[in-house]
């Protein structure tokens, strides 16, 4: 009745005098007939703009019809569940948005009930503009958007967009008696945005779903989930034989792109039982956050060729999976490329056919992951077959030790592992857990990472990362005179760009990891105090960067043969150079870098570059028995695997990022640990302990050219140093 009245409105005022006599509009209905819900409004209306519904009740019993939308008033908040009945058409969609001044999005408030937004058998759905939320106890089902198809058949054509989902507090195995890990998934989900099938009297599917520039926040336990009770079919998981029984009938054609998730209580984005969908340009922060069953950030099972591509995932919560993606059972044509993912605590990838299944013929492909935790990659079972992963970066810093590649089955892992570019600084050791000759190791580049018995062609030397421990992912690229420049394994059909958009030959060598661009230059940092050491005469070191001076103690000679330029004899018995206290070591990234040429050994040590003051520590030392060089920064010591020989000029570094103390000789790293630094402001020493002794002797030779950094030089610039 109220939909015939408001048509009768609509026709009337289309019906225009012209000349004397009514004239027809034609088209009148061509655009459908728009709906407005103003729930401020004081009193009911007839939906009109100037007399709008002021409930959900009443829209929800006007049956919608190809062209029509349904227009909420911003800065209105409505309660319940928004339940449309009816649908568009492909040229003439149902729209539901927002209308009036302002930027407010209309509010819907599920206010105890399951959903916010119920769109149940319906197809042509354009939802967009509105804020969602769908409190609750954890106990019982939530969610925000509930698309839902139920003995219905093929539906076509939903478009969610634009929407703001938060609040969303629906179930989850930390919240129901049992913990099954289940809970909040698969059939009667909950979660930000749920697009489910379910029945069994009419297989039912959806396609071509696209969900769009979303923020979904603080929702539990799904931030967007696909499922069908149509996904039974040869090679399914055992354990899914009691979730699903109806014979396969995948969604097609899904689209989710460009939306932003953050504090999702379970999985991120996970797609089920589709054939056909590209997930692209989400960004994800914290998931798994209070589930306390396993879930992981994007991923997919059940499916069939699915693409995950420029994703961004980090803070994933515990170690119950907690990894950034996840290629699962029963799938085949699986892609994840040009995704970042950092600082997850399960790591980096999931690998987990499971059972009788098989994960078949995926790729992983130019992907960086910067300090993830447990896991690089962990198979959970299954069977792997004809799969790839190849020219991904993966750079593990300071106290981090990730297994590389768990394998927890005995079940054929086929995968070939190749260009794959794997960075680890500071301590921490990494491991493999992996014995399956089936998973091939290939021209790889290994730096500070352990290589398996049967790896051939691999890199182990510095790969010369742009800005290795950098959340910038311009941070790994490659440096000029990079090892890993162009040196990889020809792999056809390679997707023809990397992560950064440069284009990949299917003939000739690419190079190892996500990077395959020409080497770049390695960026030039001005130091903060530069003592040239060649001034020739007087009692001063001059700052060549500023205002520093350093002052000669004792009796120093200054020699006009040099590294570089002249250069400063300390004869071992009270001779060095006071600097001023230019940094705080304990306070943030530093580099210190020198050349030295040593006369005489003598003592336990011979201290090259110390602090001063009671916290004060010796940054730089040669230990006079093996010739290596050590620093004790944070009161261990870390030696270098290579040696300071006597009159010879050797150049030496240790370079702090993070707490990942690395020292340098002649440009190579040398040797890497994690130390906590003491924070201390005091002038340092260029050839003395500050309580010079036996144990802790005078430099006995030549010191020139020092350099201090407030920055973590990289290996690229240490050698710019050394090299120049």
């Amino acid at each position: 009745m109220i939909r015939q009245l408001v048509r009768l409105l609509v026709l009337l005022a289309l019906l225009i005098p012209v000349f004397g006599r009514i004239e027809r509009v034609p088209s009148v209905f061509a655009a459908g007939i728009s709906y407005y819900v103003d729930c401020a409004a004081e009193k009911a209306g007839m939906g009109t703009e100037a007399a709008p519904f002021h409930n959900l009740a009443a829209i929800n019993t006007v049956h919608l019809t190809p062209g029509d939308s349904v227009l909420f008033k911003r800065g209105s908040i409505c309660s319940g569940t928004f339940a449309p009945v009816g649908s568009g058409s492909f040229a003439a969609p149902v729209t539901i948005a927002a209308y009036g001044p302002g930027l407010a999005r209309p509010v819907i408030n599920a206010n105890g009930q399951t959903d916010a937004i119920l769109l149940r058998n319906l197809q042509y759905i354009e939802l967009s503009d509105l804020e969602l939320t769908a409190s609750g106890d954890n106990k019982t089902a939530r969610r925000g958007v509930h698309v839902l198809g139920e003995n219905a058949g093929d539906l076509y054509g939903i478009t969610l967009r634009n929407l703001y989902i938060h609040d969303v507090r629906g179930y989850m195995p930390s919240t129901v008696s049992g913990n099954y890990h289940g809970t909040g998934k698969y059939a009667n989900a909950s979660g930000g945005i749920v697009i489910e099938v379910l029945g069994t009297a009419v297989p039912t599917a959806f396609h071509q779903v696209q969900v769009l520039n979303n923020q979904i926040a603080s929702v539990d336990r799904q931030g967007i989930y696909v499922w069908s009770n149509y996904c039974q079919r040869p090679g399914l998981v055992e354990f899914w034989g009691s979730l699903c029984n109806g014979s396969w009938k995948p969604m097609t054609d899904l689209y989710i792109s460009g939306n932003t998730l953050s504090d999702i209580g379970g999985d991120g984005i996970a797609p089920m039982t589709v054939d056909g969908a590209l997930v692209e340009s989400n960004i994800l922060t914290g998931f798994n956050m209070r589930s306390d069953s396993p879930n992981a950030g994007m991923w997919t099972a059940n499916a069939n060729n699915v693409t995950f591509q420029f994703n961004d995932t980090s803070g994933g919560k515990t170690t119950k999976d907690g990894m950034a993606y996840d290629i699962d059972h029963s799938t085949s044509n699986i892609t994840f490329q040009y995704n970042y993912s950092h600082g997850n605590e399960g790591g980096f990838f999931l690998i987990c056919a499971q059972g009788n299944s098989k994960a078949v013929n995926f790729v992983i492909r130019y992907n960086i992951s910067v300090n993830d935790r447990a896991r690089m990659f962990q198979s959970c079972g299954g069977e792997v077959v004809s799969s790839h992963i190849y020219n991904n970066t993966m750079y593990i810093g300071s106290g981090l030790a990730p297994v590389i590649y768990q394998e927890t089955t005995n079940q054929r892992q086929a995968i070939q592992f190749r260009n794959n570019l794997i960075y680890k600084e500071g301590g921490g050791q990494v491991t493999w857990t992996l014995d399956d000759l089936n998973f091939v190791i290939d021209n790889n580049a290994f730096f500070g990472v352990p290589v398996p018995a049967w790896a051939t062609n691999t890199v182990t030397t510095d790969p010369w990362l742009n800005g290795p421990g950098s959340l910038d992912q311009a941070g790994y690229k490659l440096g000029a005179g990079s090892v890993a420049l162009n040196v990889g394994a020809v792999i056809p059909a390679n997707g023809g760009r990397d992560y950064f958009g440069n284009a990949v030959s299917s003939t000739t060598a690419p190079s190892i990891g996500a990077y395959q661009g020409p080497g770049l230059a390695p960026a030039f940092v001005s130091p903060l105090a530069h003592f040239k050491l060649d001034d020739g005469s007087g009692v001063t070191a001059a700052d060549a960067a500023g205002t520093n001076n350093g002052s000669l103690i004792g009796n120093p000679v200054w020699n006009n043969n040099g590294k570089i330029g002249g250069s400063l004899k300390l004869n071992g018995s009270g001779d060095y150079v006071s600097v001023p206290a230019v940094l705080n070591p304990g306070s943030g990234n530093f580099t210190v870098a020198g050349w030295v040429k040593l006369d005489t050994a003598a003592g336990v040590n011979q201290v090259i570059f110390q602090q001063e003051g009671v916290l004060g520590r010796t940054l730089l030392y040669r230990v006079t028995s093996t010739g290596q060089l050590g620093t004790f920064l944070g009161g261990s010591a870390l030696l270098s695997s290579e040696t300071i020989p006597t009159g010879e000029w050797t150049h030496v570094a240790v370079v702090n990022r993070g707490g990942a103390v690395t020292l340098y000789v002649n440009g190579q790293p040398v040797g890497s640990a994690t130390r906590t630094i003491e924070s201390q402001t005091s002038p340092f020493r260029i050839g003395a302990h500050k309580s010079p002794t036996d144990a802790n002797d005078y430099w006995n030779g030549s010191v020139d050219d020092f350099q201090l950094y407030n920055t973590a030089l990289n290996s690229a610039q240490v050698y710019r140093l050394y090299n120049s």
